[in-house]
């Protein structure tokens, strides 16, 4: 990986090979978050942005949160904490009011665009009715709650600060060679049965989970809600059962990506989405640590 900076007056440059770096990603977290310590001769001056490439992709871009430096015997140690793009939308409130017949377009203008994004892909035809701002939600909340309910897709900004409503696409990938492995099965994380309330009002629709063998553990979903009984067993299926795998390099997954691996004696696990990934670089070389759920797992 390649480390580039970007200082407040917007002069780029190469930060050079850090001792030490971690990436991570997390499914339930909208920013990705690298922190890497730098060598240093000097004292740095400010640092807005940093952009990290792979085989000249980028596979990070976002914002510094932390400059941190460190003086000893042998120099300057610079440490930078940073979150990738989503973090502008995370940290700026939406203004409050009511958007007529809201569109992705409209909202560029006055949300997203002053933030500093290069551009917005997706539909950006308005669409009927009013959607209500309300005081407090933040910039991500507006985006990612149309996008749920007028688009059905989940948004994310690219590397190079293109914020997508178009939805993900999958992308299959070979894991390749594991350094080690743990498969773990959490009953804790199963739902046994899920009741919808009717239109009478009462909780009396059940649907149940033959899967969950020994676990008694019920939830109930009111109209207001409008989510789907089926949908959560399924998401606590995909969380009872995780695969845990180390690989050596640089193996970040990227949006969307959907994994196959062969752990040794455990099988060869088929389609399985990544609930977080974390590549680290140190004194001992690079590797990569996936947590992966869902698809065919344990099937040799």
């Amino acid at each position: 990986m390649t480390f580039w900076g970007e200082l407040t007056d917007g002069t780029e440059l190469l930060l050079g090979d850090p001792l030490e770096a971690q990436l991570l990603y997390d499914s339930d977290a909208p920013a990705n978050q690298l922190t890497a310590v730098f060598p240093a001769e000097k004292l740095w001056d400010d640092m807005a942005f940093v952009r990290v490439f792979h085989e000249g992709e980028v596979v990070f871009g976002g914002i510094v949160d932390e400059q941190n430096t460190r003086v000893s015997g042998g120099g300057f140690q610079v440490e930078l904490v940073c979150r990738s793009w989503e973090a502008l939308l995370l940290d700026n409130e939406a203004k409050p009011g009511v958007l007529r017949n809201p569109s992705l377009a409209a909202m560029w203008k006055k949300y997203f665009k002053p933030l500093g994004f290069m551009d917005i892909q997706g539909d950006k035809e308005p669409k009927a009715g009013e959607l209500t701002v309300e005081k407090g939600a933040s910039c991500w909340e507006l985006l990612e709650g149309f996008c749920q309910s007028y688009l059905g897709t989940v948004p994310y900004v690219d590397g190079g600060g293109v914020l997508h409503c178009e939805g993900i696409s999958e992308n299959q990938l070979e894991l390749g060679k594991v350094i080690s492995a743990e498969l773990s099965r959490q009953p804790c994380k199963q739902l046994s049965a899920v009741w919808q309330q009717s239109f009478r009002g009462g909780y009396d629709t059940p649907f149940r989970n033959t899967s969950a063998w020994g676990v008694k553990r019920q939830r109930y979903v009111s109209m207001e809600e409008n989510r789907d009984p089926r949908e959560l067993i399924r998401e606590s299926e995909r969380e009872s059962r995780l695969l845990t795998v180390e690989c050596p390099g640089n193996r970040w997954p990227g949006r969307g990506a959907v994994l196959t691996v062969e752990a040794q004696r455990l099988g060869r696990f088929t389609g399985c989405s990544v609930r977080s990934a974390r590549y680290t670089r140190d004194s001992r070389g690079e590797r990569t640590k996936f947590v992966l759920e869902g698809g065919t797992i344990g099937c040799g």
